[in-house]
């Protein structure tokens, strides 16, 4: 004689009984404890092979829940972990709407002086010639050192994509 079904959902991870919930369509489980989401899953009809389903372990040993979505079938079909989180923050601009695919656009990146800061199109630009040119919007000081990336460059120093900019005022010498 089987196991009953809520001891098969108590031999799960809450991980495992998430995903579960997930293919199920049971919304509001992500921060729920073990039990209140096995309560869930016993009032809803569970299929047979998910009641019995485990979780897979990969080469690695982690335990990753079965059958998670569309992008778990994808990444097993390519034979790869699927994506499950990505960071990022892109600007970019649209200069030249007529020019061609991948010529379109031009990528912003982060310029600051001070507690003045924002994105511009500088990108193939001098450090120079963008202390001149937001020498107004950003209050960007005469003698003020140009940064990129926490690193003191020249002002021949030409900016390239990925790369923040941050002008810092030289302190006071004593004299």
């Amino acid at each position: 004689m089987g196991k009953s079904k809520r001891a098969q959902l108590e031999e799960k991870t809450v991980a495992e009984l998430r995903a579960i919930c997930k293919d199920q369509g049971i919304t509001g489980m992500t921060k729920k404890r073990k039990d209140v989401i096995i309560d869930a899953l016993m009032k809803t009809r569970l299929p047979k092979q998910t009641a019995t389903k485990s979780a897979k372990k990969s080469a690695s040993g982690v335990v990753k829940p079965a059958g998670v979505g569309h992008t778990a079938k994808l990444a097993k079909q390519a034979n790869v972990e699927p994506v499950t989180r990505a960071e990022f923050q892109m600007s970019s601009v649209l200069t030249k709407p007529s020019a061609k695919a991948g010529d379109k656009c031009t990528t912003a990146i982060q310029v600051s002086c001070g507690a003045a800061s924002g994105k511009f199109p500088v990108i193939g630009k001098t450090v120079g010639a963008v202390a001149e040119f937001l020498r107004e919007v950003l209050n960007v000081d005469r003698l003020a050192e140009g940064m990129v990336n926490g690193d003191k460059v020249e002002g021949s120093y030409v900016l390239k994509e990925g790369d923040t900019l941050e002008f810092l005022k030289p302190a006071g010498q004593k004299g």
